[in-house]
């Protein structure tokens, strides 16, 4: 093994622990000089390797093409070959995805695939260290955070990338010194693509500028890898330290961590995080910093972020409830109002002991027209008092006083008759109605 491809890969598997001597590894081969290297440089390092191919049917003739070289190499190598076909233009339609991510979804997918028929415990892709300088040259024009601009990484689940630390000029030289041809892919020479572009106009500026840049940016992707470890142990802890009745506290939210925090939460949450960008994070935060106690934000993938007064949470979006009607009550009752919520009423004597709990009232009789006892959930200009010392207010101001979270106030049990509301859930009853004749009406709403 005297080619620096070989070396270099083998080097990489030791220190980065990539496969265990003599594992079985299906290696993604689309016939460029990427792939075919890896190809035969696991074969070399003593791999049981097999191979999969996948034709995209982007770019007729010349992906049949591809695929009859690759067909030929392997029955060569006496290699086992994996080969799908898949009209990616049309899946890409169907699901809404640009071509290149959709095309990379498949890959990837079918790759999985492939390497368990063949009984591999590990898949190989072709990357190399300029693929990784174009990527973080990708994310910094994106503006990307740290992970962005940390690279391509050696492995990801059983996905390994020996030949990382390779440049594509070794690579060709490999295949050179072996003698064995490769395909090109034409839509590489376009800059329709914003990766060709880098590739043809950035990256040979930096070379002028540093002729080891791919070098160098592997170097800093390492170190901000061993950055992002750390950094995620913090945001893990932090998160859980923040942890509060399904939410989170917004005082726990640090302002170094706090946007790795939402980043983690939305991914967590099923966020489609090729859809969130800086600006998603941006709102985020100012959800959290806004003084309106009970702020809400949408989000893509239909998830909705609440602030309750001091509790952070991430959902999904809930559909608009179902407003029960006006029930006109006939003492006694009991029925449900709401998904698992009941309301009761009887009459009682002023001397019966009465266990009462939260959401019970006690209610003079002398003060109901029983003709138009009714329960229902609030409309405008409903108003309580609920002491002597104060006026009436409005139930909006009463519910924000009582910090009762704005998805729930609309579900809320209103009882009224018709000279006002009588009593509500989670607030209270009219201090003019509460009990002091002999005779009781007792309401009650029960979870």
């Amino acid at each position: 093994m005297t080619h620096a491809v070989p070396q270099k890969a083998a080097a990489l598997i030791a220190r980065e622990t990539l496969l265990p001597e003599g594992a079985c590894v299906c290696a993604a081969l689309s016939g460029g000089a990427d792939s075919t290297a890896l190809l035969l440089a696991l074969r070399e390092l003593g791999y049981r390797v097999s191979a999969f191919h996948l034709n995209h049917c982007l770019r007729g003739a010349e992906s049949d093409r591809d695929e009859a070289f690759v067909r030929a190499l392997c029955a060569r190598l006496g290699v086992p070959l994996t080969v799908r076909r898949v009209a990616v233009a049309c899946r890409a339609a169907e699901s809404g995805l640009g071509i290149e991510e959709a095309a990379r979804q498949i890959r990837y997918r079918l790759l999985a695939q492939a390497a368990r028929e063949n009984g591999c415990g590990f898949a190989a892709t072709a990357h190399t260290a300029d693929d990784n300088l174009e990527t973080m040259l990708f994310h910094l024009a994106r503006g990307t955070g740290g992970k962005g601009l940390s690279g391509i990484p050696p492995v990801r689940g059983n996905i390994v990338r020996p030949l990382l630390a390779c440049t594509r000029a070794e690579i060709e030289g490999y295949l050179g010194a072996l003698g064995e041809p490769f395909v090109t892919d034409s839509s590489n020479l376009s800059d329709d693509y914003t990766r060709n572009l880098i590739r043809h106009e950035v990256v040979p500026v930096l070379r002028r500028i540093n002729p080891e840049a791919a070098a160098a940016a592997s170097r800093l992707a390492g170190l901000l890898r061993q950055d992002e470890v750390f950094l995620e142990s913090a945001v893990q802890a932090q998160l859980a330290q923040a942890a509060d009745g399904g939410g989170w506290r917004v005082g726990a939210f640090l302002p170094a961590l706090r946007g790795r925090m939402l980043h983690r939460l939305l991914e967590q949450n099923g966020a489609p995080m090729s859809a969130v960008g800086w600006r998603h994070i941006r709102l985020l935060e100012g959800l959290l910093a806004s003084g309106n106690p009970s702020a809400v934000l949408s989000l893509p993938g239909g998830l909705e972020a609440r602030r309750e007064y001091g509790r952070f949470f991430l959902r999904r979006e809930p559909r608009a409830p179902e407003t029960p009607p006006e029930t006109a009550l006939r003492v006694p009752f009991s029925f449900p109002f709401r998904d698992g919520v009941r309301v009761h009423g009887e009459i009682c004597k002023k001397n019966l002991v009465i266990h009462k709990k939260f959401n019970t009232f006690l209610i003079d009789c002398g003060t109901i027209d029983f003709d138009s006892l009714a329960v229902r959930t609030r409309r405008p200009g409903d108003r309580l008092r609920l002491n002597e010392t104060g006026g009436s207010k409005t139930l909006k101001r009463l519910m924000i006083d009582h910090k009762i979270p704005r998805e729930k106030r609309d579900l809320l049990a209103v009882f009224t008759d018709r000279y006002g509301v009588i009593a509500v859930e989670g607030l209270g009853s009219d201090c003019r109605r509460q009990a002091g004749g002999e005779m009781i009406l007792q309401l009650s709403v029960e979870e």
